[in-house]
């Protein structure tokens, strides 16, 4: 049984959302915030919270096929356009698709682009990422690109943008605080075979929706009618109702109170009226305003009268039977153009043929003939579109295309068209509501508040249904039958009227004094039986409440993931750990660690992931770092990495910041070999400040055929981290230093010809110093066939067998570094032996003679 049919077998006992879960992880690897919601939904479906409908479990027909391999992420290059520590801007760092090997001396600007690696990549501890804070300035915030390829499909990841790009976190970087964590920490599995990983995330979806069940459950923790009793007078029937409100409280009490008839919302708006009348001080001043209400009100019923008769279905019928007639004639015109206009280019007689017709005739009219009627097509005529001499067959053509545009069915459809258009246009431009109405509404909405409620819902369906003819207008399709009917508000707007003018009429009239208290209690009363109406559905959700809560409680109980931990513990133990022992002992192997007892122990595991930790086999309880060396250390470190990287069904690049670090030869020839040989399988990224190491990792790959990309990063004035694809000049072969050479002359032969002799002359010294050095590459590289290298492992004498040297060799030799010699900085001459400077293209000659003699060399040679 292989880990995903034990993941199968294992979740029949889990809850259903999390089988569910479980499916969506195998088919899609990660799970979408549509997919927790979902899955949210499911989890409170068998408590009764809602009705999600079926989930769907985990089957084994969703299990993928065995040896199923990811595609490998490459990095193709950073980005850096500004704002990362003291990189220069506009800078490019390229990787190469096998082993890349950045080199940079310290301050160089190595450290900037690891950061930016850190950030983006799977690291072991994140570095923050500062911008150049030793400027002086304000630093910009970082732009930066990273281009990676994933398979074959080239992608970006902009760092600047919140949120980590999955696919470039496969992408694995090793530096010197992930050596400290392997050491003296318990890590993780970051890599888990197909199947494993299922654990991790569906702990996570287990977070994800215990968080989101918990969130709903708090936000119904606090009863929902506290606001709503404070405004609930008391002594009312109401008020004593909420009071005693629980779980248990029939619904149908709620709704006898709650339950307002027509009379009942008048007698209260009547009654506040009255009331607000009779206590008035000024009975005039309240006069004088209900008379300005009673204006706008009026306002109000002549705009409502307005929209309803334009969207009436007699003023639709009008519209659409234009668009008929519209089409009919539409149809009639196109078989006048058939049959006048047969034979001639595509396209004509239609509307931007028509617009053409038209321009040619107001240029007729107001600059060519403006005498005369158009077409003119008289005999010494040119005509107005190609300003050519009129033949007959044109001028008849000519006549008859006027013909059409004048005659009497093109102008009854122009008619009808404009009749569409200015009907249509009744719809497109109609204001359904406007600021005034809104200002009047907001004004009416103290005293009538059901009244505007209706007027508004009047608007917003009369809107719907001017939307509605509009679109169906516009698209030329039939007004569907669905569309609102006219809402008609006029009406009920001038019942008000009619109160507002029988206020105005009896306000002086009445006699309060004895019906203050009797109002008093009948508004409040109705008051509150008003405020439970217009929430009651709150009251009403407030008895289903505390039923609610505890169905949450049950919700969260099954978001609970011991048991995805217990078994995802077992299963890695039986599944991981061997193959990770195994793994770091054949690391250790390759690096040739072999003096102390050190393996991979377990050390239990926590929310679905197992932990495992280095330690001595002899004495488990000493930390590693008091008893290895600093290049030990590193070394264990790395093999703990690859070991890590064995469990993993994931191909992507790998990244190494410095990996020699306090080592010495010995465990730094173990590290060059151990990072070729899996730069056969996928992308290395290297980041050194050690040339032994670089020619080392330089070395090995070419005895293993593995492609290298060199970056050099260094520190120039714009900045740091400016890259160039070429070695430091110490690890140049011969034939790259002679070509730097001839750069370096071009640009000092320009000091000589444009007279700056005195920076010439230095230059010149400093070029005949690295041709010396080049001399010197010569005799290693070419003349004794790299049987002896600087900085190499060992001597080879199988190449003795090319070296050949003859006399001529060493005569060569004595005056080609002679003459270097003999114009070195710091040789001090006697004042009457000051030679001049040997010019430009005395200087090219010496150069090209190192090439020549290297060429001949390898051309005696077989």
């Amino acid at each position: 049984m292989n880990v995903h049919e034990e993941v199968l077998q294992w979740s029949v006992d889990r809850p259903m959302w999390q089988r569910d879960a479980l499916r969506r992880l195998v088919q899609t690897n990660e799970l979408a915030e549509s997919d927790l919601d979902e899955l949210v939904q499911l989890c409170k479906t068998p408590h009764g919270l809602v009705d999600a409908g079926a989930a769907y479990p985990l089957a084994k027909d969703h299990l993928p096929a065995p040896g199923k391999r990811g595609e490998a992420v490459r990095l193709t290059s950073i980005i850096h356009d500004r704002g990362v520590n003291a990189l220069a801007d506009g800078q490019t760092l390229r990787f190469g698709p096998s082993m890349t090997v950045v080199y940079g001396d310290n301050g160089a600007g190595k450290t900037g682009y690891t950061r930016i690696l850190k950030n983006a990549c799977r690291a072991r501890g994140r570095e923050l990422i500062l911008g150049n804070v030793t400027s002086g300035a304000a630093p910009p915030a970082p732009v930066v690109t990273i281009k990676f390829q994933v398979g074959g499909a080239n992608a970006a990841h902009d760092l600047t943008v919140a949120g980590a790009d999955d696919r470039v976190a496969r992408v694995s970087v090793f530096d010197t605080q992930s050596a400290g964590v392997y050491l003296t920490e318990k890590t993780d599995v970051a890599f888990r075979p197909l199947g494993l990983d299922l654990f991790d995330k569906l702990v996570r979806a287990c977070k994800a929706v215990r968080s989101r069940v918990e969130l709903e459950q708090k936000a119904i923790a606090t009863s929902l009618i506290v606001p709503l009793l404070q405004q609930i007078p008391e002594g009312t029937s109401v008020h004593q109702l909420l009071g005693k409100l629980t779980g248990l409280t029939k619904l149908e009490a709620v709704h006898a109170l709650s339950r307002l008839l027509p009379e009942d919302a008048e007698r209260l708006s009547n009654a506040e009226k009255s009331l607000l009348d009779l206590n008035a001080n000024d009975p005039a001043k309240v006069k004088q305003q209900l008379s300005n209400r009673l204006g706008r009100v009026k306002a109000l019923i002549l705009h409502l009268q307005a929209v309803e008769s334009e969207l009436s279905d007699d003023a639709i019928a009008a519209v659409l039977a234009a668009r008929t007639e519209g089409k009919r004639k539409s149809d009639a015109a196109r078989k006048q153009k058939e049959a006048t206009l047969e034979g001639l280019l595509p396209g004509t007689g239609t509307e931007s043929w028509k617009a053409l017709w038209e321009s040619a005739r107001s240029f007729s009219h107001e600059h060519a003939y403006p005498e005369s009627t158009f077409p003119v097509v008289a005999s010494d005529a040119s005509c107005v579109l190609c300003q050519q001499d009129i033949r007959a067959e044109s001028a008849e053509r000519l006549k008859k295309f006027e013909a059409f545009i004048t005659s009497p069915i093109e102008q009854e459809l122009r008619g009808l068209r404009e009749k569409f258009s200015r009907l249509r246009r009744g719809f497109v431009d109609l204001k359904t509501s406007t600021e005034v109405v809104e200002s009047t509404l907001a004004e009416l909405t103290i005293d009538h508040e059901a009244l505007v409620a209706d007027v508004r819902s009047a608007i917003e369906l009369n809107e719907r249904r001017r939307v509605a003819v509009v679109s169906a207008l516009t698209d030329d399709v039939d007004i569907s039958a669905e569309r609102p009917i006219v809402a008609v508000a006029s009406l009920a707007v001038q019942a008000l009227q009619g109160q507002l003018d029988a206020r105005i009429t009896a306000l002086g009239a009445k006699d309060v004094a004895a019906e203050r208290k009797k109002l008093t209690g009948e508004i409040q009363e109705l008051a509150a039986r008003k405020l439970l109406s217009a929430n009651e559905q709150l009251v009403l959700e407030e008895i289903e409440r505390k039923r609610r809560h505890a169905a949450y409680g049950q919700c969260v109980n099954d978001t609970s993931f011991a048991a995805v931990t217990q078994k995802s513990t077992s299963l890695t133990k039986a599944v991981v750990t061997q193959q990770l022992k195994a793994s770091f002992a054949d690391e250790l192997g390759k690096l040739g660690f072999r003096h102390v007892e050190v393996e991979l122990k377990d050390a239990g595991g926590t929310e679905g992931v197992l932990y495992h930790k280095l330690v001595l086999t002899r004495a488990p309880g000493v930390t590693l770092p008091k008893v290895v060396s600093e290049g030990e250390q590193r070394t264990l470190s790395i093999a703990a990495f690859f070991a890590e990287l064995s469990t993993a069904d994931d191909p992507s690049g790998i990244v190494f910041d410095d990996p020699v670090s306090s080592l010495d030869f010995r465990w730094r020839d173990g590290v060059a070999r151990r990072l070729v040989e899996e730069a056969k399988k996928r992308q290395v990224i290297v980041f050194t400040h050690d040339v032994v190491f670089l020619l080392l990792l330089k070395q090995y790959a070419a005895a293993e055929a593995v492609e290298q990309l060199d970056q050099h990063v260094r520190h120039q004035s714009q900045g740091a981290g400016v890259c160039s694809e070429e070695l430091p000049w110490v690890a140049m072969p011969v034939k790259k230093k002679i070509g730097y050479i001839k750069s370096e002359w071009q640009a000092a032969e320009k000091l000589e010809r444009t007279g700056e002799q005195d920076r010439y002359e230095k230059e010149a010294k400093y070029l005949y110093g690295l041709l010396r050095e080049g001399w010197e590459r010569a005799i290693e590289e070419v003349l004794l066939n790299n049987v002896v290298e600087r900085f190499g492992v060992g001597v080879q004498t199988l190449r003795l067998e090319s070296v050949d040297v003859d006399a001529q060799d060493y005569a060569t030799i004595k005056a080609g570094m002679g003459k270097c010699s003999k114009w070195l900085p710091g040789h001090d001459k006697a004042a009457a032996d000051r030679a001049p400077v040997p010019p430009a293209s005395e200087l090219k000659a010496d150069i090209e003679a190192l090439e020549a003699w290297i060429a001949a060399i390898r051309k005696r040679r077989p």
